[in-house]
C-alpha cells in the first residue's frame, strides 16, 4: 500500500544562494587568515567555536536526528536543533534526511555524495547546490518532522545561524570575548573560519571516508560499501572518521569501537547524559559485531 504524504517535500534554496553561502565563508576565512593575526584568545575562540559546530554535525545532526542514538525531551530536542543549525549546513531535518538517503542508497547513483558513483568534485562540494538535494523530503524523516518547531527551524535555519554570527560580533565589540578581540576579529575567527573548516571536514567524510585506496585508513569490516576508518579524520571530526565502523553498525551513539579509537562526540554525549540533558545513550556494541571486527574473542561467550 502506498504511503500517504503527510508533510510533503520542502523546496530547497536556489543554486546561486547555496553557492554564495559557500563562497561567503571562504572569503571570510581568507580575510581572517590574511588580515587578522592569530593570538591566544583568538585561537581559543576559534577552537571552541569549531568544536561546537562540529559537535552540531556529528553529535546532533548525525547521531541524534539521523540515527536516533539517544533520546531527549521535546524542549532539549529543540535546543539540539538550534545548535545543529550553527554548523551552517542547512537544518537538522534536511541534514538527517540526506544522510539517511546516503545509507539507504550508499555508493549508488542515488547516493547524494558518493565518490564511487559521482566525480570527486561532485561528491565533495557540487552536490550541495543541486536543487534536488537542497529540497527536504519531510516524509522521509516524519519521526522528527511531526514537530512544527523543528520544521520551522529547518525552513529558516539561516535565522539562528546568522544570529549566532551577529552575537559573536556584538560580544567582541563589547569586550565579552576577552582582551584584544573586537567585533570584526570575533566574527572572522569565531564564525567564518570554524564554519569553513567544518564544511570541509564534512566533505572529507563524504569523500575520503569512501576512498579506501588512499593511505591512512583501514577497513575493519567487510561491508558492501567502500567505507574506511580514518583516525586522523576522526580527530578532526570528533569521531565521524571511524566510518567503516559506522557503516557496520550505525545505531550506536559511538563510532569508535576499540579503546584506542578516540571518539570525542561520544564522550560529549556521555557528559550530557550525566547532567541529565539527554538519556538512553546507545553505548553498547553487540558482541557479534565486536567478534566480527576482531575486538573480542568468542571464548567465554555462550
Amino acid at each position: 500500500m502506498a504511503t500517504t504524504a503527510v508533510y510533503g517535500i520542502r523546496p530547497g534554496e536556489s543554486p546561486w544562494f547555496s553557492t554564495i553561502r559557500v563562497l561567503e565563508r571562504h572569503v571570510g576565512a581568507f580575510v581572517a587568515v590574511v588580515f587578522v593575526p592569530l593570538d591566544r584568545p583568538l585561537v581559543a575562540l576559534a577552537l571552541a567555536s569549531f568544536c561546537v559546530r562540529m559537535f552540531a554535525i556529528e553529535g546532533i545532526n548525525h547521531r541524534y536526528f539521523s540515527h536516533r542514538a539517544y533520546k531527549a525531551s521535546r524542549f532539549v530536542q529543540f535546543l539540539l536543533a538550534l545548535v545543529g543549525a550553527q554548523a551552517g549546513q542547512r537544518g537538522s531535518l534536511w541534514w538527517a534526511s540526506t544522510h539517511r538517503d546516503h545509507h539507504k542508497h550508499v555508493e549508488t547513483p542515488l547516493d547524494p555524495h558518493s565518490p564511487a558513483s559521482h566525480s570527486f568534485f561532485e561528491s565533495y562540494v557540487a552536490w550541495f547546490r543541486r536543487p534536488q538535494h537542497a529540497a527536504c523530503n519531510l516524509d522521509a524523516i516524519a519521526d522528527f518532522a511531526r514537530f512544527p518547531e523543528l520544521r520551522w527551524l529547518d525552513r529558516y535555519y539561516w535565522v539562528p545561524f546568522y544570529a549566532g554570527a551577529a552575537l559573536l560580533f556584538l560580544a567582541g565589540h563589547y569586550g565579552l570575548l576577552g582582551p584584544g578581540i573586537d567585533g570584526a576579529s570575533g566574527l572572522l575567527w569565531g564564525f567564518y573560519v570554524p564554519c569553513c573548516v567544518v564544511l570541509h571536514a564534512t566533505s572529507m567524510i563524504n569523500t575520503f571516508a569512501h576512498m579506501p585506496s588512499l593511505p591512512g585508513g583501514y577497513r575493519r569490516y567487510d561491508v558492501a560499501d567502500r567505507s574506511v576508518n580514518r583516525p586522523a579524520l576522526a580527530l578532526l571530526t570528533l569521531g565521524a572518521g571511524y566510518h567503516n565502523n559506522h557503516h557496520r553498525f550505525a545505531a550506536a551513539a559511538r563510532a569508535g569501537f576499540a579503546w584506542y579509537e578516540i571518539d570525542v562526540a561520544y564522550w560529549m554525549l556521555r557528559a550530557l547524559q550525566c547532567v541529565g540533558l539527554i538519556r538512553d545513550v546507545k553505548s553498547t556494541i553487540p558482541d557479534e559485531i565486536l567478534i566480527e571486527g576482531g575486538l573480542r574473542s568468542r571464548k567465554g561467550l555462550g
